[in-house]
């Protein structure tokens, strides 16, 4: 399974999806460039985005995130790719899910972030071993 979560990653990477985040702008701004990753070697469903604030899982909506590591162990297990990851208990798969962003409002040097009106989601399909067979995103583009 953690030969399968890494080949993901690789993917994503080598389609540019998580490239081209400036130094401090993947943790800025509204959520976005949501992901989700497959099933992590702990048994965690792993979801990767950027932005501030966190993600939820729409029709699952009693998970809650585990929170038990911050995003420096985050990073180390796997990977620094200049996004944050959100880690949900497992699911009965297959399964299709709707991930959705939730923004938090903030501001500072980088400028102010209002909550947008139709927050960034993804639509994911899941196969029977946790790999994602399918994903669609909508992006709020206000940010780019």
């Amino acid at each position: 399974m953690i030969m399968k979560f890494a080949y993901v990653l690789s993917t994503l990477l080598l389609l540019g999806v998580l490239d081209n985040a400036s130094a401090l702008d993947w943790m800025n701004g509204p959520i976005r460039d949501i992901y989700y990753l497959g099933v992590s070697s702990d048994n965690r469903m792993v979801i990767a985005y950027r932005g501030m604030g966190d993600v939820y899982i729409k029709e699952q909506r009693s998970l809650r995130e585990y929170h038990d590591s911050n995003w420096m162990r985050k990073n180390q297990k796997y990977g620094n790719y200049q996004c944050s990851y959100a880690e949900f208990p497992l699911i009965s798969f297959p399964a299709t899910i709707k991930i959705v962003g939730n923004t938090r409002p903030h501001s500072g040097r980088r400028g102010t972030v209002r909550k947008p009106a139709v927050e960034t989601w993804n639509y994911v399909r899941i196969g029977a071993d946790g790999l994602p067979t399918y994903q669609k995103m909508w992006s709020n583009k206000s940010w780019y």
